[in-house]
């Protein structure tokens, strides 16, 4: 009933993995483990896909090896969801809201749906968080932690190779483009105990702009002028950590400006925010040249 692919580097992760699954996934559920074995070997798109084309389920199930299950039975609860009409992607963390600036799915706390313990790679603590008001939340965005979707959706979108190479990404890519036909949900009742957190590196935010390039931000029909100041000022800060502050970087940086979405006064800040960058682009760059 569920073919479950992991990209893997991590035997040691993967083998307590396997063995919770075992333990967790319910007596008698029918499923596979496909593990493709990827220390860098190629981008998590091209891995997922490779497994993809391995499955022998009608559903599919993409999740990190460093993650536990803390849900018994939970294989069941899975296909359930699944087998809603119209269902695109099962998630466990995302968020209802694509705004125009380039951004991680984690857009605002009034927007996000977490459903998660969130440990460490020592296994020492963790905390659980859960903003979920419901046992189905709407979203456009699922995080890559989590992605189940039955195979015949799948197969229509699939993971994007040419545009993401790396390990960043993915997620949002392939969500926001399952979204545009069918409904994500993130769902509270399996739980899963998650021992890392991302990297928000160069990469990651390159990946972020070649997306926001592609998908655009046109899914809801009300825009929140709050949320998308602050998402493109955030935007802004992040990529002057890594481009500097020229006229060519600052005409780029305004492709993603949300001029008919936030309000009037905001605009005066933001050019404020252009000025302060602008009035010290030597000390922005002297900086950004010794960090590389």
């Amino acid at each position: 009933m569920l073919s479950i692919i992991i990209s893997s580097y991590q035997q040691t992760y993967y083998d307590d993995l396997v063995k919770n699954i075992s333990e967790t996934i319910g007596d008698g559920f029918q499923y596979e483990i496909i593990q493709i074995w990827n220390p860098n070997l190629m981008g998590i798109t091209k891995a997922y896909n490779q497994g993809a084309e391995q499955s022998v389920y009608e559903n599919l199930l993409f999740i990190h090896e460093d993650i536990l299950f803390h849900t018994n039975g939970w294989g069941e609860k899975l296909v359930a969801h699944l087998n809603q009409p119209n269902a695109g992607i099962i998630g466990l963390a995302g968020s209802s809201y694509v705004p125009v600036a380039p951004s991680s799915w984690t857009v605002s706390e009034k927007y996000n749906f977490v459903h998660i313990l969130q440990g460490n790679k020592e296994k020492s603590a963790s905390t659980l968080i859960n903003t979920t008001k419901g046992h189905l939340h709407k979203v456009y965005a699922v995080d890559g932690v989590f992605i189940a979707v039955k195979k015949e959706v799948f197969n229509a979108f699939k993971f994007n190779e040419e545009l993401l190479r790396g390990f960043h990404g993915y997620d949002l890519d392939f969500s926001l483009r399952v979204s545009r036909k069918f409904q994500n949900y993130i769902i509270d009742d399996i739980l899963i105990e998650h021992f890392s957190q991302g990297n928000l590196d160069k990469k990651w935010l390159d990946a972020n702009i070649l997306i926001k390039q592609k998908q655009g931000s046109d899914f809801q029909k009300i825009p929140d002028p709050e949320t998308e100041k602050k998402i493109f000022l955030g935007f802004l800060y992040n990529y002057f950590q890594y481009y500097p502050v020229d006229k060519r970087n600052i005409l780029f940086t305004m492709k993603f400006y949300p001029f008919k979405r936030i309000n009037f006064k905001d605009h005066f800040l933001i050019a404020k925010k252009y000025y302060h960058y602008l009035r010290y682009s030597s000390d922005i760059n002297k900086k950004l040249n010794t960090t590389k």
